[in-house]
């Protein structure tokens, strides 16, 4: 079985278009990450030193005042107030905790500077802009009193820290996850249709190990190019990221970077916790896809069908009122491998205890990949025996 893994394993690698794929994707990941950068580098360096200058200063009654009143020297009334002398020369060194405080609070650009007296109201406004949002999405009375408890939790005041690292890492997550899963798709298209195609099936079928090992030997081969082209684009895209932007905030709460979330966790959690769903995603869409692959026996077919679901959820979202298949719509790779997929605010209960979504996909993907692979199975074994 060993020497059948390595031969399915050698039959995908050696194809030109996982090669070339491989490196249009490095690319786009090269582009995406690096984008703010080449933008304005020096625009860039000039942020970098100004959250930099303000790391380590709590969020506080001291720090809120010095940012109210430089940005109340702005002509905020202005269309391009930005690029104003008294936004640059004021307000832009103060710029990072005024966007860090509209996240916590979903406030505007001028209801940050009248609607918070001091330090207290910035938390006392979050959890009305919570409250607002848990209402929106319909969440049970079980689930708001689960965050509520999240929230309690927090430190207060929080600590600004220089994230920037672990900030653009989730950024981008949604692009990384939306290319590993359609790489993916690409590679693992004709698993199981080239050699039904060729009629070539059959020299391997004619060992001693026969369907079963055949079978087992094409899915582990699939899973692991899956997990390791995923596993790839992954490590490239920290090690781009980490060398840009730097690696330092590691334990700053998620809040400061994703205000939506009530998540009790540092960033760096957070980022570990994404990316795994983005490789646990892309292990399960390879799954999803030999089985197309085995099932519709036709390479075109399975990626049609692959990259159309795929697309159809980057453009449709299923509204609120329908909960049931809203939370389901979320586990959807294409989904999750997004923050607010990952750290959707949807709770599952089991057995009378609440569980988040990166807490319960993991074994839903799980049984449905053994689902997959048994249906995978069948179908190879009946074909084998029926489809000549």
């Amino acid at each position: 079985m060993k020497t059948l893994f390595f031969y399915e394993m050698k039959k995908i690698l050696q194809r030109k278009i996982v090669w070339i794929c491989m490196l249009i994707s490095i690319l786009i990941i090269l582009i995406t990450v690096s984008a703010s950068v080449l933008g304005d580098y020096e625009a860039y360096q000039t942020e970098r030193a100004y959250e930099k200058a303000l790391s380590g200063r709590l969020i506080d009654d001291t720090l809120l005042k010095e940012m109210q009143e430089a940005y109340a020297k702005v002509p905020l009334d202005q269309e391009k107030y930005s690029h104003t002398d008294e936004y640059q020369t004021y307000a832009r060194p103060y710029s990072t905790i005024f966007n860090t405080v509209r996240r916590l609070t979903g406030l505007v650009t001028k209801e940050v500077l009248t609607e918070l007296d001091n330090e207290k109201d910035i938390y006392r406004v979050r959890m009305q802009y919570l409250e607002r949002d848990w209402n929106a999405l319909l969440l049970s009375e079980k689930e708001k009193a689960f965050w509520r408890e999240q929230e309690e939790q927090r430190e207060s005041p929080m600590t600004f820290r220089y994230a920037e690292g672990y900030n653009m890492l989730m950024m981008h997550a949604n692009t990384i996850g939306l290319l590993c899963i359609f790489m993916v798709s690409v590679y693992l298209a004709n698993v199981y249709t080239e050699e039904h195609i060729r009629k070539t099936d059959q020299l391997i079928l004619s060992s001693k190990y026969g369907r079963g090992h055949t079978f087992l030997s094409k899915y582990l081969a699939g899973m692991f190019v899956a997990g390791m082209i995923s596993l790839i684009f992954i490590l490239f895209t920290f090690g781009v990221e980490f060398f840009i932007y730097g690696a330092e905030g590691f334990e700053v709460p998620l809040q400061l970077v994703y205000g939506q979330s009530s998540c009790q966790i540092s960033v760096g959690q957070a980022v570990l916790i994404l990316y795994s769903m983005i490789l646990l995603a892309s292990i399960f869409e390879g799954a999803f896809v030999m089985m197309l692959s085995e099932v519709l026996h036709s390479s075109v077919g399975t990626l049609s069908v692959a990259i159309g679901i795929i697309i159809l959820t980057m453009m449709i979202s299923v509204p609120e009122e329908y909960r049931l298949l809203a939370q389901m719509w979320n586990f959807l790779p294409s989904n999750v491998v997004a923050v607010w997929g990952t750290f959707s605010r949807y709770l599952v209960e089991l057995f009378g205890n609440l569980y988040q979504t990166w807490q319960v996909a993991p074994v839903v993907y799980l049984l449905l990949g053994v689902g997959a692979a048994c249906v995978t199975k069948v179908s190879f074994v009946k074909y084998q025996v029926n489809g000549r």
